[in-house]
């Protein structure tokens, strides 16, 4: 949930004029109830129950949804996502686009993977928030020169499952992480997008023009041919 309208207002006395940031739960929630669940779905997570200001959010002029206004009646992802990428990481959008994670809006439509059984099929998914932080950046070489950049605890979904950039193999840090014999399951690497010029759009009248005359194309009834 996006509490903007609940954000502290910028602080005068820093340099930049940003705003201080908001602390971990339950810190910025005075009166929280914790509470847990039984249920397989919600194992291991820890709700808070508050009060809240509003639940009614106003959704980002920006955002390609047909509704204004949004009702959150929780804060926060139950799939505790806090791994990030670099902003200009390519994201393909629904329509088969790419657009850098960073402009991604909510509402977006975009691939995502969903597993079904035994495999992981791609379906279209929509976003439904975006943040940005600050963390320690990591850059992911492939073998055929694709460089990601993320965050240390970001995920890949590797043919041994999901992998984190950065892990141990004992200790507090244990976890599943990369290794240079992995290999990252995908797309593949994009296409590039072709530039826009004059050249490019005589090039696309041209071809629409050609398709016009094919043997093969279909005129509206009354439409003359000369």
């Amino acid at each position: 949930m996006r509490w903007d309208n609940l954000s502290a207002p910028p602080d005068e006395g820093t340099p930049d004029g940003a705003a201080p940031a908001t602390p971990p739960l339950p810190l910025a929630l005075p009166g929280a109830i914790a509470r847990t669940f039984d249920t397989p779905g919600f194992a291991g997570m820890t709700f808070y129950e508050v009060r809240a200001k509003s639940i009614i959010n106003r959704v980002p002029g920006q955002s390609r949804v047909p509704f204004e206004w949004t009702v959150n009646p929780y804060r926060g992802c139950s799939h505790a996502c806090v791994y990030c990428l670099a902003g200009d990481t390519p994201i393909l959008m629904a329509d088969g686009r790419t657009r850098p994670i960073s402009e991604l809006e909510v509402g977006d439509r975009i691939y995502g993977t969903e597993r079904r059984g035994a495999y992981r099929h791609y379906v279209v998914t929509t976003v439904l928030d975006k943040w940005s932080t600050v963390k320690r950046a990591h850059r992911v070489t492939l073998e055929d020169g694709t460089t990601l950049v993320a965050s240390g605890d970001h995920r890949f979904l590797t043919e041994r499952g999901w992998k984190h950039v950065t892990g141990s193999m004992r200790g507090g840090g244990r976890r599943p992480y990369l290794t240079t014999r992995n290999r990252l399951l995908g797309t593949g690497r994009f296409a590039a997008a072709p530039k826009r010029s004059a050249d490019y759009r005589r090039g696309y009248l041209c071809a629409l023009v050609r398709d016009a005359d094919h043997p093969g194309s279909r005129f509206p009834a009354g439409h003359r041919r000369g």
